[in-house]
């Protein structure tokens, strides 16, 4: 005898049940979730500030893409787009240099779509605008969730074409190559840590602590009085000024709860500080070695994260 599965419906909500008021709620919302929005872009985003002043005009939210720095401006309606909000985004990209413009609406306007298409078709690589439907549902009479769906983006054939152009070198390429093999084994390892899905050219990549300025970092560098590659691992504090200082406060209870050797390095005259632990040596160019240093940098980012998420979380709650 077969067994009818129950499957539950899953039921639009309207927004205004949600969040009554575009400026009072739905804008502080974004502004605090970053996280929700940066699942939508595959980008790990840290708040930097809501209504930021552009000349007469405010910003609702504006944010920055924890792994690369840039800054990511959104321009929020909970109706369909409009030419007004369509505008701004653009008037708010170009006066804060966001690499990155996103627009949240509840629909879009077919011709609001085509002109978002249109600028990503002109956009450098590396910049672009987004357009995202926010939409809030449940099932039965669960709490309201919330859907973000990306119906404009940048076009990636056409961004991949153009660097196809411009030939990565083969250092550059080297490091795509490390980025995409140890991006797997991380997501597999921690998932839920960070929304990063692309491999990158550079020797350095970071992932979010859920504290704007405070990233953990993985790179292959020249540690001090060194003349060989090492793999570093770290606490990358871009705040030397009140954060830093306050971790090393803690140096010996942090220290105590991990095995690692942690190097402390305030780099004097540098805004930065950094806490780290390097696997020396590490040569990039060394491929027969890779799944080594991968193993170690996924677990020694594993440890960090532990031993200082605590700290970290104290230091935003006290800030």
């Amino acid at each position: 005898m077969n067994l009818l599965v129950e499957i539950a419906s899953l039921d639009e909500v309207p927004l205004r049940e949600v969040w009554p008021d575009e400026a009072r709620d739905f804008t502080p919302w974004l502004a605090a979730n970053p996280d929700q929005l940066g699942k939508a872009l595959q980008m790990d985003l840290e708040f930097e500030g809501s209504e930021f002043a552009v000349g007469p005009f405010c910003a609702d939210v504006v944010l920055r893409d924890a792994n690369t720095g840039e800054r990511v401006v959104v321009e929020n309606l909970l109706v369909t787009t409009d030419h007004d909000h369509l505008g701004k985004l653009i008037t708010y990209a170009a006066g804060l240099e966001a690499r990155w413009a996103v627009l949240v609406a509840r629909s879009f306007r077919p011709e609001h779509r085509s002109a978002l298409t249109w600028l990503n078709s002109i956009s450098g690589e590396g910049s672009g605008f987004f357009g995202i439907e926010v939409h809030a549902v449940r099932i039965g009479k669960s709490p309201a969730a919330v859907r973000l769906d990306v119906v404009v983006e940048p076009d990636d054939f056409s961004r991949r074409a153009r660097a196809e152009v411009k030939t990565l070198s083969e250092v550059n390429a080297r490091y795509v190559d490390w980025w995409e093999e140890f991006l797997s084994a991380f997501h597999e390892a921690h998932p839920g840590w960070s929304n990063a899905q692309t491999p990158s050219s550079a020797n350095w990549m970071n992932f979010p602590s859920g504290r704007s300025g405070v990233r953990y970092g993985l790179s292959f560098a020249y540690p001090t009085g060194a003349s060989n590659y090492s793999l570093r691992a770290e606490v990358y504090i871009d705040d030397g000024e009140s954060v830093y200082p306050a971790l090393a406060a803690q140096r010996s209870a942090i220290e105590g709860t991990c095995d690692l050797e942690l190097k402390w390095e305030p780099l004097e005259n540098a805004r930065a500080s950094r806490v780290a632990i390097y696997l020396d040596p590490a040569d990039p160019a060394d491929r027969a070695s890779w799944p080594t240093y991968r193993t170690w940098a996924v677990e020694t980012l594993g440890k960090l994260r532990q031993a200082f998420s605590v700290p970290i979380n104290e230091l935003q709650q006290a800030n």
